[in-house]
């Protein structure tokens, strides 16, 4: 059987374009803080108002996403759905009010979390196992890339070291800055309801609506024997999706679900978001306002090739486990250096430790975690995995610039560099390569490797 992929590796790139504006309102927040103090005449106590009004809707979304993908399995429905928070948030974002602004946050928060759910198990659902390691990868590569445009716009945006008042400031440029955050989301719904205007095989094969999967299935493949192939999913999801009692799901997956708990656990508290989300004011701590800005473009430069290379070559030569475990040890020694540098109070270290941690991240747990996920939890509990995240990460927004200013960052970086070293331990004894294995030589590894003593300790 043969595989259309120029069709999907172009219909891939279309799915991921709303990954930019996911990407742009996700870090957007980190340029702009110290305008918007300004603006809207706040302290830098109310940081993490601001930031938390995304990361909460987020969970919300995610809870929605849940409903989309466990019940209903409209994986491109959800998408649109999710475009559209993200279009309509970022557009009211420019209005220049504080409660419209907060209102815009928390609307492309939903946005955020309904893509994160939906768009992994769509783009698994339509590519064929043999291209699903490069075409998850094609997410990654597409999501740095609006990380690396919003840093890269972020470098102009101008200082406000000698500005007190709103009227000082050019109030168009954070406006348009915020809102073509949402033109790829915009785009991407255009080209979904246009060019890609359909549901997954399965869904449309588990509701008996064998024409349109036919559909579908002659973009993807060029078969002599389609019935075959209609006959073949049909199989597979009668044995892995169909509706089955909610409890029993969780007891035959439940250690593939655990470790799935886990790995959110690890990719939020191993200082991900801590670093990430306020890399900018980590360096403003030390450094002028536009060296802040630079170092972090230089991040966003550094994400946008390493998610990219990831995303390619590492996914397709050399699995999940190994960079995974390879990543998760370098940001702890990472983690540790930054502690030990704030300690000393050595700016330009802690830096370089910065780097390390986002090297190590980004080529690593960023974009691997994305498609690792649903190669081994069940479409049934996948969401649930992301519930946890987005609460672990509304926990880290709201508690690291309370938890810097009482406890010092040589302290937090700490916690983070034990939590790694712990995720190192576990990851090392229970994580299985999934790489070009079926999902029912996933769950025998799993059976055989993750024993029930992880089960009781996550528990």
């Amino acid at each position: 059987m043969q595989i259309n992929k120029t069709w999907v590796v172009i219909a891939c790139i279309s799915f991921n374009i709303g990954s930019i504006s996911y990407a742009f309102v996700s870090n957007s927040m980190n340029n702009a803080l110290k305008t918007l103090y300004i603006v809207f005449q706040i302290s830098k106590d109310d940081q993490s108002f601001f930031a938390g009004a995304l990361t909460s809707s987020s969970y919300v979304g995610a809870f929605f996403g849940s409903i989309l993908t466990t019940f209903i399995k409209k994986y491109h429905t959800g998408i649109l759905i999710a475009d559209l928070c993200l279009f309509f948030g970022s557009s009211i974002l420019i209005l220049g009010n504080i409660y419209t602004f907060f209102i815009g946050r928390i609307i492309a928060g939903i946005g955020c979390g309904i893509c994160a759910v939906c768009q992994p198990v769509f783009i698994r659902q339509i590519s064929p196992t043999s291209m699903y390691s490069s075409m998850g990868g094609i997410l990654s590569t597409v999501f740095s890339f609006g990380y690396f445009l919003t840093m890269l716009y972020g470098v102009w945006f101008p200082t406000t070291d000698n500005i007190t008042s709103p009227d000082q400031l050019n109030q168009y440029f954070w406006r348009i800055y915020f809102f073509v955050g949402g033109i790829p989301s915009l785009i991407r719904i255009i080209v979904m309801k246009t060019v890609y205007n359909f549901q997954t095989p399965i869904f449309y094969i588990q509701n008996n609506q064998d024409d349109k999967a036919l559909l579908v299935l002659q973009k993807i493949y060029q078969s002599s024997n389609y019935q075959q192939l209609l006959d073949d999913i049909r199989e597979q999801s009668q044995t892995q999706n169909k509706k089955v009692d909610f409890g029993m799901t969780i007891k035959k997956y439940r250690k593939q679900f655990y470790f799935g708990l886990f790995l959110m656990f690890i990719f939020q508290f191993c200082g991900f978001n801590a670093v990430v989300q306020y890399s900018t004011q980590i360096f403003n701590n030390s450094k002028s306002q536009e060296t802040a800005q630079f170092l972090s473009f230089l991040i966003s430069v550094l994400k946008w090739i390493l998610y990219s290379f990831a995303g390619t070559i590492t996914l397709k030569y050399y699995g999940r486990r190994k960079p995974l475990l390879a990543g998760l040890s370098l940001m702890l020694i990472a983690n540790f250096g930054i502690y030990l540098f704030s300690y000393l109070m050595n700016d330009d270290m802690i830096i370089v430790f910065i780097f390390a941690f986002v090297f190590a991240n980004f080529s690593s747990t960023g974009p691997i975690v994305p498609v690792y996920m649903p190669e081994f939890v069940p479409q049934q509990l996948i969401s649930y995995c992301y519930y946890t995240f987005w609460i672990y990460s509304i926990i880290i927004l709201l508690i690291f610039p309370i938890a810097i200013k009482h406890l010092g960052m040589e302290n937090c970086f700490l916690f983070f560099a034990v939590i790694t070293l712990l995720g190192v331990l576990i990851f090392y004894k229970y994580g299985v390569e999934t790489m070009n294995k079926t999902n029912q030589e996933i769950y025998q590894l799993f059976k055989k490797n993750v024993t029930d003593s992880l089960v009781q300790m996550i528990q």
